[in-house]
């Protein structure tokens, strides 16, 4: 049990930090070809309103009232009057397959005001030089970021009740890190979740710190170096190295002033990290953190 505890945390640690860099997308991209794409009367139906006005053009899912798990389900129930509500149900989940299988995913709701999205989005990129596709990621997930978010559940699972909340910290920093630089919104606010759970549980304040710093600065330096080369193969391999050898060198610092100065600065952008992820209550979640 603890050989397959410990794979799981690292494979879903690994394929997350992928996610999250550049090239994370032709992982994505790899998987887009697993059912056959040839739209039915069904996926006619759920296209309709963007064929017909050409909304938001590659962004239409957040916008054409159709792709959400809700609005898409009421466009396969009133597409033939005479299916049956298996015949619906068979084809509510193939439609939604075919459109997690892409790299754009499915929303996760509908926006209703595009004007209001691209003005958030504009101003997310020019003051945090971030760009506009990560707010619509954010919103919508897709088959990868359904798996991730799946393993990173099991691993977390592994090690709630486990006694060295230092690993456990570290996990879910590790876990959430990726989720907010990949903008895989299941796996964000499940870290986020497991990580408030693990501060107001853990007595023992300095390892929960400690393990907090290391999920960070761990995943953040490999996402960063690994970011910086247009090879795949090399970034990994040049990200993994940097990455475990920021990681050791933590263990010869104090990283309560890291994490005294990372709560300080985290603290300021709380009101904007709650506006772009629409949760009212983060804000006041990371400044009591």
């Amino acid at each position: 049990m603890k050989i397959f505890k410990n794979l799981t945390n690292k494979f879903s640690i690994g394929l997350s930090g992928l996610l999250a860099v550049p090239y994370g997308k032709q992982l994505e991209k790899f998987f887009s070809k697993i059912i056959d794409e040839t739209p039915s009367v069904y996926d006619e139906a759920i296209d309709k309103f963007y064929n017909d006005t050409g909304i938001a053009s590659y962004l239409h899912r957040m916008f054409d009232h159709s792709h959400s798990p809700i609005l898409m389900w009421e466009k396969v129930k009133n597409t033939l009057p005479n299916d049956s509500n298996i015949e619906e149900l068979k084809n509510y989940f193939i439609s939604m397959a075919k459109d997690l299988q892409t790299p754009m995913g499915i929303p996760l709701h509908n926006i209703e005001d595009k004007a209001s999205y691209d003005k958030l989005a504009s101003i997310i990129s020019e003051k945090f030089f971030i760009k506009k596709s990560w707010l619509y990621d954010l919103q919508s997930v897709n088959l990868l970021e359904v798996f991730s978010s799946t393993l990173g559940v099991v691993a977390l699972f592994f090690g709630w009740k486990k006694k060295d909340k230092e690993e456990f910290a570290e996990l879910c920093a590790s876990l959430g890190l990726a989720g907010a630089v990949g903008a895989n919104p299941i796996l964000l606010i499940i870290s986020i979740v497991s990580l408030a759970k693990s501060y107001t549980q853990n007595k023992n304040k300095n390892k929960f710190k400690s393990g907090t710093i290391k999920g960070f600065v761990g995943m953040g330096s490999f996402i960063m170096t690994a970011s910086l080369f247009s090879s795949p193969l090399i970034g990994i391999i040049v990200g993994l190295a940097v990455a475990v050898s920021i990681k050791k060198s933590l263990k010869k610092l104090d990283v309560s002033e890291i994490y005294n100065w990372f709560k300080e600065n985290i603290s300021k952008q709380a009101e904007n990290i709650s506006n772009v992820t629409g949760i009212s209550s983060l804000a006041k979640r990371i400044k009591n953190f």
